[in-house]
């Protein structure tokens, strides 16, 4: 990711962040018993359209939040229900039974977030062209001199690029 870009990520989030803490300062606003007019006046907006709208997208936020929080729950009961199910046999040492609740377990794991991060390591190497062409020169200057030969390569008469054989 170029700087530009990190820099311009970096700035959404904080955006974003900024926008939700509003949002949230609308809904404190509106549960404390103040009028769209009020919050408007008191969070700056120019209209009190934009307190309601606020308030609207705080709340599908939320209501967005609690689904995804009962789902979990949902597939949180159901992974202890099956590990119940198979746990006499773990405990007995049978290898399917403890590979089924390896795999629960992996899947709880993954749906709380109880795994550590997976570190990964980029190199980024740039290359300037006009470096690499003076190199290049600086290469085929030696090699002549080596080999002895003043004219630039491949452009001997009747050299066709072929190893003699």
């Amino acid at each position: 990711m170029s700087k530009s870009s990190a820099k311009a990520a970096s700035e959404k989030a904080k955006l974003e962040l900024e926008l939700f803490e509003k949002d949230r300062q609308v809904i404190k606003f509106r549960q404390g018993g103040l009028t769209f007019d009020e919050i408007a006046q008191r969070m700056g907006y120019s209209h009190p359209s934009g307190a309601h709208m606020a308030f609207k997208r705080a709340m599908e936020r939320i209501a967005d939040e609690a689904i995804a929080s009962e789902g979990r729950a949902l597939h949180r009961i159901r992974l202890e229900t099956a590990l119940s199910a198979i746990w006499n046999q773990v405990l007995k040492g049978d290898l399917p039974a403890i590979n089924t609740m390896l795999k629960i377990l992996e899947r709880d794991a993954k749906l709380y977030g109880l795994d550590a991060p997976m570190k990964a390591e980029l190199e980024v190497t740039n290359y300037d062209g006009n470096i690499l062409r003076q190199r290049t020169r600086e290469i085929v200057q030696a090699i002549r001199e080596v080999a002895g030969q003043e004219d630039s390569l491949g452009e001997r008469s009747g050299e066709t690029g072929a190893a003699p054989e």
